[in-house]
């Protein structure tokens, strides 16, 4: 019989030492939701440094990237798109951040961060989910 089976139990006991699975996926993921707001606070901070007031993260479309756009001073500007399998996560991410509830569309609430010594407050509103995503400078 299997050492770490117990045959009165249906569960797997592990020797000490060794990872629990569901430990390491957890860890992975905040991983990644700490990568997601970063990307945020990254995006935010630049859209301040550079005088925007508006902030327009798109809509996934057939291309295999998210574009970004900003305003400053009345004329819009194209930001670095990013890739658009990570979209998902960074609206959900916003989503969370501003406090939005579940799934009620549409949503509106404040962003409110400081990040690298700066403070930052955005307004986020989202029409649904797979809309345009805009944050408009507090």
């Amino acid at each position: 019989m299997n050492q770490f089976v117990n045959p009165k139990k249906r569960s797997v006991s592990l020797p000490g030492g060794c990872k629990d699975l569901v430990d390491v996926l957890r860890r992975s993921e905040r991983t990644q939701d700490k990568a997601v707001r970063r990307f945020i606070h990254v995006l935010l901070l630049q859209a301040l440094r550079d005088n925007a007031t508006d902030l327009v993260i798109g809509t996934n479309t057939t291309s295999e990237v998210t574009p970004l756009r900003y305003k400053v001073e009345g004329t819009w500007y194209d930001m670095a798109p990013f890739p658009s399998n990570i979209r998902p996560d960074i609206v959900t991410e916003l989503a969370r951040m501003a406090k939005l509830v579940g799934e009620q569309f549409p949503s509106e609430g404040i962003v409110e961060v400081t990040f690298e010594g700066q403070r930052f407050k955005w307004v986020v509103s989202m029409a649904n989910a797979d809309a345009e995503c805009v944050l408009i400078r507090a």
